[in-house]
């Protein structure tokens, strides 16, 4: 069982300003908060409890972790409402309170921005990964630390996933059988650049199902509507239109569909549309005109995971990794059914 000498030791501090904090009298001995949160943190990482018939310290009932969430400013699926409304959820749930602390970063660069926040500032960190070499680099790193892998599987830290095989498969499939041969995808810029997955799995699923993609057949732009917007113009500008348009993310979707349907190329008379996108969409695209097919990622299960796992970490729980596996949904309406 740990004592005080060992909660000090893990915090760094003395022995009388562990008793002082753990005792609620930290303020009266002018202890700084930021050294009080350290000894909090340790002793309930310890498990320590003042004695066997004691209850709890004060100070311990009234601690609330910080989850710090690393997330990609690029990223177009990271639907901030869904997440914010899974978190509440997850609170309710667990009857836990906790701190966020939101820590943007620039695709390719995560490890410099986990560099630049102190450790000391966070329990344990949720982190989005949508870049592979922005995973490789943090499995890479020395050390140990309470990180939770959102978006990815990993083979070092714990980790909430999403598998899309199915789902996408399903989709190509349908596209096979349609025996559509005029195919175009629309994406972002980045989406090869930084190894978007469900980009490649798409790609592999058409070779895989005997569709040939030419160069011709994507069109790269802004992540944005007004991304998709402008790759409506250039659909109408074709001579060859498209039978089938696959949008990478619903925001393009939403941006090109308007457009066409002004200059009279509409979906899905003129060319069926699928889209890729989250759970958050699911509940929106069956009110658009026309309904969306799309393939969605559970990101409200995701999130829930991944902060429920960050909690354990945070509460010094969980040494051994913990991998969980959630499964894409294809929703099929209007724009592209069978």
């Amino acid at each position: 069982m740990a004592v005080m000498k060992d909660v000090a030791k893990l915090a760094g501090v003395s022995v009388s300003t562990v008793s002082f904090v753990l005792n609620g009298t930290a303020k009266e001995h002018k202890v700084a908060d930021d050294t009080a949160q350290k000894v909090i943190k340790a002793a309930r990482q310890l498990g320590y409890k003042m004695n066997s018939s004691a209850n709890e310290p004060n100070a311990l009932k009234k601690w609330q972790p910080t989850v710090a969430f690393f997330i990609p400013v690029n990223s177009v699926w990271m639907d901030m409402n869904v997440i914010h409304s899974s978190i509440n959820r997850h609170r309710k749930q667990t009857g836990r309170d906790y701190n966020i602390l939101l820590c943007p970063y620039e695709t390719g660069r995560l490890t410099e921005k986990i560099d630049r926040v102190h450790i000391s500032a966070y329990d344990s960190a949720v982190i989005s990964i949508e870049n592979e070499n922005d995973l490789k680099e943090l499995e890479d790193r020395a050390g140990s630390a309470p990180f939770v892998i959102y978006n990815h599987s990993s083979s070092r830290y714990s980790s909430v996933s999403y598998v899309a095989d199915e789902a996408i498969s399903q989709a190509v499939k349908m596209i096979s059988a349609k025996g559509c041969s005029k195919i175009l995808v629309l994406s972002g810029r980045d989406s090869r650049q930084h190894g978007d997955e469900y980009f490649n799995l798409f790609i592999r699923c058409c070779e895989e199902n005997g569709i040939k993609l030419s160069k011709d057949a994507f069109i790269a732009t802004e992540n944005t509507m007004i991304g998709g917007a402008i790759a409506a113009r250039y659909i109408l500008n074709m001579e060859a239109k498209p039978e089938i348009i696959i949008c990478m993310n619903s925001t393009l979707a939403f941006g090109a569909i308007p457009l066409l349907a002004r200059n009279h190329f509409l979906i899905p008379r003129d060319a069926e549309l699928l889209c890729f996108g989250s759970s958050g969409d699911a509940e929106h695209i069956v009110n658009y005109i026309p309904s969306l097919s799309m393939i969605a990622r559970p990101l409200d299960e995701i999130t829930i995971k991944a902060f429920d796992t960050a909690l354990r970490l945070a509460d010094g729980k969980g040494a051994d990794p913990i991998h969980y596996t959630c499964f894409c949904d294809l929703y099929l309406h209007d724009s592209f059914s069978l």
